[in-house]
């Protein structure tokens, strides 16, 4: 798949026009290192209709524009999506990792993540223990969504 197709199936799944798209990407003011100009946009429908390739240096600002990261414009299997995620956990800052917390709502704190050598991850007993004392109250479809999501923590620890 080229880039221009990748990027017109973004903009159907996130429902942009061609010349909304365009004009975000203008709006970023974009220069092109052949002309140190913006490209215009009968240029930009040229990209998105394949007449002409990209250029590299819009790559960041297409991304930007659309909203995703850059690596989002190369690839849509999960293989090639995991491990970039894999990579990106390897090297994750702060901020980047409260953002995560935020998406998956999880309270991180380092020693939570980190396995213990003999003790597998580490853990608080009490909030344990309180939560299996609740768990008799809590309806089925709750239960059925806390391991779906519990399910998903693990994955996600065991990639780290």
């Amino acid at each position: 798949m080229e880039v221009y197709e990748r990027i017109n199936i973004l903009l159907k799944d996130k429902n942009l026009t061609k010349r909304e798209f365009a004009k975000r990407l203008r709006d970023l003011e974009p220069k092109l290192n052949s002309t140190g100009e913006t490209p215009t946009e009968k240029t930009i429908y040229k990209y998105l209709n394949g007449n002409i390739s990209i250029k590299i240096e819009l790559i960041p600002y297409i991304a930007e524009a659309l909203q995703i990261s850059e690596q989002e414009l190369f690839t849509r299997d999960n293989k090639s999506r995991k491990r970039f995620f894999q990579n990106l956990m390897k090297t994750a800052t702060q901020e980047e990792i409260e953002i995560l917390e935020n998406k998956f709502n999880l309270k991180y704190n380092e020693t939570s993540l980190v396995k213990e050598p003999n003790n597998g991850y580490k853990k608080d007993s009490s909030l344990e223990n309180e939560l299996i004392e609740l768990l008799p109250f809590a309806p089925k479809p709750l239960l059925k969504n806390f391991v779906t999501k519990l399910k998903e923590i693990k994955e996600f620890n065991e990639t780290i």
